[in-house]
Order: structure tokens, then sequence, then C-alpha cells
């Protein structure tokens, strides 16, 4: 790791004490902005990440320069970052999945923090979450931060200590593995290439990419419980899509730091990736070679005086379930699906669209022992409608 000129005055124990300083003044001044003014207050939180990183610099009488160092990137370098990127983006998803059927009582965090985010104008939200820490967090860790641990031998001590420290700033134990390794990621790329430019490229990637996902997905967790999302099948499918993530991880390396690369990395990761792709498939066809425990079919017309249809069904094992329904309508017409416990409470609340022909509407729940209810609410234009619906969970 490249040290800066004054780097005597920069000690380890001086970036933990950093560290601790900045969780402090989060938990208490930004948890209070942010509670108080929402958007305004986490980009008020991100300007304090500015400012402590500066006036750490300041006080500590370093060159600005130096810790933030900034230089025109290499082609090759760009490319080792998007792999790299890949690579970690694939993993955290893996890993934030794997947490959340471990404790799916953590999963309530992803939902609130969605809402959080996302409730307002999407345009807004989106140079928040991906604008604002590219710049702030990565002066605060990438800079202030992990200058105070050039002088440590060992570049391996310092990307995890900095993935460490990244996970825990970001308070969520459901994200903790995820942003961790988003925080290995960039550190990698600052401790070989010491160039921070690089590492807000790739923050504000990474960051751009899930407002994108989160915008576009606010909508549908409004209607779906958290378990939804965090299921093995899920779990599977990622794992398919992201096979190659251990060939990215270790291509992005090569790119970054050639002197080091040794081929036989390549074997291991394939190894690894092939592992994943047949985990994966595994994984999401065991889903559904699942006998079901309900398949029903319907078929009625709806009339001003029996414009819904319902059915029940029973669990005697608590696990997650694929729940898919299909209507096939002859007319545009609007149809409502849901679905709720012995007690009431909504799982998930779904209007299918009004084009003509079959609508259909596919999800994942988890689901306790004991008797469910779904319903199917004709809705406008369904007037002496003939749909044939279908309600398969398994």
């Amino acid at each position: 790791m490249e040290k800066i000129t004054d780097q005597q005055r920069l000690k380890p124990w001086m970036g933990f004490a950093l560290f601790a300083a900045l969780m402090v003044i989060f938990m208490t001044v930004c948890r209070y902005m942010q509670m108080h003014w929402n958007l305004v207050g986490l980009v008020l939180t991100e300007a304090v990440f500015l400012s402590i990183a500066i006036c750490f610099c300041l006080i500590r009488k370093v060159s600005i320069k130096e810790v933030f160092p900034v230089k025109k990137p290499k082609i090759r370098d760009l490319f080792g970052c998007l792999f790299l990127l890949l690579a970690g983006q694939s993993f955290s998803v893996i890993a934030t999945l794997i947490v959340g059927i471990l404790f799916p009582s953590w999963t309530s965090d992803a939902y609130e923090l969605s809402s959080f985010l996302y409730s307002g104008n999407a345009v807004i939200s989106f140079l928040i979450v991906a604008v604002t820490p590219a710049i702030c967090e990565e002066a605060i860790h990438r800079g202030a931060i992990l200058s105070c641990f050039r002088s440590l031998k060992d570049d391996r001590l310092i990307i995890l200590i900095m993935a460490i420290l990244f996970g825990i700033n970001h308070m969520s134990p459901l994200r903790f593995l995820a942003t961790a390794i988003l925080g290995a990621v960039l550190s990698y790329v600052l401790v070989k290439k010491n160039n921070i430019l690089l590492t807000a490229l790739m923050h504000f990637a990474n960051n751009a990419y899930s407002s994108i996902i989160g915008i576009l997905g606010a909508k549908a967790s409004q209607n779906s419980t958290p378990a939804a999302a965090f299921s093995l099948s899920s779990l599977g499918i990622y794992l398919i899509i992201g096979f190659m993530a251990p060939v990215f991880l270790v291509l992005g390396c090569m790119l970054l730091n050639p002197e080091k690369h040794k081929k036989i990395r390549f074997l291991f990761a394939g190894i690894a990736s092939a592992l994943m792709l047949v985990s994966g498939i595994l994984l999401f066809s065991s889903s559904y070679m699942k006998k079901p425990i309900c398949d029903c079919e319907i078929s009625y017309t709806v009339t001003a005086e029996d414009p819904d249809t319902w059915m029940e069904f029973g669990v005697e094992e608590e696990r997650d379930y694929s729940v898919t329904v299909i209507i096939n309508c002859s007319k545009t017409a609007d149809y409502r699906f849901t679905m709720e416990d012995a007690s009431g409470n909504l799982i998930f609340d779904e209007t299918l669209d009004s084009d003509l022909g079959i609508k259909t509407f596919t999800s994942t729940a988890h689901l306790p022992v004991g008797s469910y209810l779904t319903r199917i609410y004709a809705e406008d234009g369904s007037l002496n409608d003939h749909p044939e619906i279908r309600i398969t969970v398994r």
C-alpha cells in the first residue's frame, strides 16, 4: 500500500478512533436528521461524512491530495473495476439472501429501507442514493480512515479492516455481509491502484444499479411479504445468474494487479462457478419438484350478485411456498388476487392488469402451519365475463 508523505501523522489507532467518532455522530446527529427530515436528512448525513473527512485531514495536517488521490484511470483498470463490481454485486446479493433465509426476522429491514429511500420522487431518490455516497462515503472510508492504515505492511489486513468497518457503518444485520463485501472490493482497488476516482465510480455504479432496482420494485414490495424475496428458490435463481462471479473476481484482480496474478486461480474460480451453478439449479428446481398442496381450477360467470370467488387450503409443513395464479378471461377486465391467513393477516394483494387474455401472478411466501383463504375480486370491466382461474401452491 502506497504511503502518504506525512504518514507518521496518521496511525492505525487513529483510523479506529475516527471510525468510532463517526459512528457516534451517525447514531445521534445523523439519525435525528434522517428521522425528522427524511431524504434531506440523508443528504445532510452524507455531507457530515465529507466534512469529517476533510476536517480530519486539516487537523492532522496531511495532504488532502494524497489522502484523496485522483488520477486518470487506464482502460485496463476500468475493465478490472467492472469485473470486480460484477463479482461483488453477485456475492452481495447471495450473501443477503442467505442471511435473510437464516434470520427471517431481519428481512423487514430491507423493506423499511426501501420505503424510506424510494417512496418519494424517483429522480431525487436516484441522485441521493447513487451520487452522494459515491463522493462522501468514499471520502471518509477509502480516504480519511483507510489512510490511517497505510502504514500496515499486509494489504489483506487493510482490506479486511475496511470491509468490517464499512459493513458496521451501514447499521444493518441483514446487509452487513453485503456492504462488507462491497467495502472489501472498493478497498482492494484503492490499495492496489491508489486512485479514489476508481472507487467513487464503482460506488456510484453499484448504488445506481441498486437504486434503479429499488425504484422499480418499490410498488411490488408493498404488495408482498418480506419472506417472499428471501426463499431458497430465489437463492437458487441468483446463484444461477451470478455463477460467473468467481471468474469475474479473478479476472478483475488480474487486470488491476497483473504482477501478482497466478493462472491457477482461474482453475479454482472455475470450480467455484460450477458449484454455484449446480447448487442454484438444484435449489431452484427442488422448489418446483414438490407436489402442490393446492392445485385448484375455478370457472364461473361474473354477475352483479356473485362477482367474486374464493378458495381455502391448508398448510401442514412450515416452509417457503410458491404461489401461482393464472386467470384466462374473455374480456378486458381487472381482477384482484388476495391471500390471507386464519387471523386475517394479508399476505398478498395484487391487481392483475386489464389486458385481454391470460393474466398471471407468481410470488413466494413463507407460510406457517394453518389454513389460508384466497379470493379473486372481479373489478372494472368484468361483469358477465367467464374467467377460468387456476391457483397453485407448491
